[in-house]
């Protein structure tokens, strides 16, 4: 089918013309997830927006929904052992959280996460405990899952693609 350049133009002036109501459409349902329950959800999500949070340069783990790809990735995995050890970690953070708080993760308050997080991640180089091992668990995860997003890509690294980086190289010198 051939479109006359006529007909284009009315195309794209009715598209045009339909943008404002576009922008005026609700938003968007939250995402359900696929393995999380809701509660192992917003964990997931508030822990690894703790880890890489949104500053001056760019938007954090939330944004670059993180918590959403590590979900998909559980969902479909081959190996059962991984998802298991996710639900395991999350219930050791739970359970450090009512030790520590008396109070589940997502009731106790931002200091009291934070405290919570920084005390797992303390223990990173040589983690003991089920909650520490789910610090480095969950904190790999992050990490892989923002920076193979745009906002981690684009906005974080500012990758400018396939061309020609002048200046002096920073890479492996193999000679």
């Amino acid at each position: 089918m051939t479109i006359s350049r006529r007909e284009m133009l009315q195309q794209t002036v009715a598209a045009a013309a339909a943008l404002p109501l576009v922008k005026a459409l609700p938003p968007l349902a939250p995402v359900r997830p696929k393995f999380f329950t809701p509660l192992e959800f917003a964990l997931v999500d508030e822990m690894s927006d703790m880890i890489i949070p949104t500053d001056q340069q760019s938007a954090g783990a939330r944004a670059a929904s993180v918590a959403i790809y590590i979900d998909g990735r559980l969902a479909e995995a081959f190996e059962k052992d991984e998802p298991q050890r996710w639900r395991a970690g999350i219930a050791a953070v739970e359970a450090l959280s009512r030790e520590m708080h008396h109070t589940t993760f997502m009731a106790s308050t931002p200091e009291q996460r934070l405290a919570l997080l920084t005390r797992i991640a303390a223990a990173e180089s040589d983690p003991k405990t089920d909650a520490e091992k789910f610090f480095k668990q969950i904190k790999g995860g992050t990490i892989r899952a923002y920076y193979t997003s745009k906002i981690g890509i684009h906005d974080d690294q500012q990758y400018k693609g396939n061309v020609i980086q002048p200046g002096e190289y920073a890479g492996y010198d193999a000679t």
